[in-house]
């Protein structure tokens, strides 16, 4: 079990979790003694960028989908994104990808032709001991994140499977010959 799981990925393990987490995987932004907090890169929403947020400046982006970052507020809006250069970059959560939750930093992104970025509403979060305790009862595997998987877009299903391939051995041999790669 990890000391914490922060700037990590954790992939569900499906046959365990059947909830809203059933095949997701989640950006850790921050896990400490206080708790968890993630955001959840699968869960593409109905919303675009447009519809969420109003008065958005003309932008080549206003139709892109907004993704559903957990269960928990979703007057929680943030943009994870690798525009470095901004002004206000936000949290870096690993090396050159950061969330920022201003409105100056997103319309800096949407203007910036070389950035890639994705925008969440909600965000999941975990109390103290929480997390650990999904650990005990094997519901994550963690993953080392990779900024083409946070950024990729792609069937949810098979993001989540990417990611357990990435893991290689046992988990990319599960992803290729069986229906539920976790149930073993």
């Amino acid at each position: 079990m990890p000391g914490s799981t922060k700037g990590k990925l954790l992939i569900s393990n499906s046959s365990v979790i059947q909830d809203f987490f059933h095949k997701s995987i989640i950006l850790m932004v921050d896990h400490d003694e206080d708790g968890a907090f993630g955001l959840v890169l699968n869960k593409p929403t109905e919303q675009t960028l447009e519809s969420l947020i109003k008065n958005l400046p003309d932008t080549e982006h206003a139709d892109r989908t907004v993704y559903a970052g957990g269960p928990v507020d979703n007057m929680f809006v943030t943009i994870v994104h690798n525009h470095k250069a901004s002004r206000d970059p936000g949290v870096e959560i690993i090396p050159g990808i950061f969330m920022a939750r201003s409105y100056d930093t997103l319309v800096e992104v949407l203007q910036s032709p070389e950035c890639s970025f994705r925008v969440f509403q909600g965000y999941s979060g975990w109390s103290p001991g929480q997390l650990e305790g999904e650990f005990e009862k094997l519901s994550w595997v963690l993953a080392e994140p990779k900024e083409e998987m946070i950024f990729q877009a792609s069937d949810s299903e098979d993001l989540w499977k990417d990611a357990l391939r990435s893991k290689g051995g046992i988990y990319k041999y599960f992803v290729e010959h069986t229906k539920d790669p976790l149930l073993n």
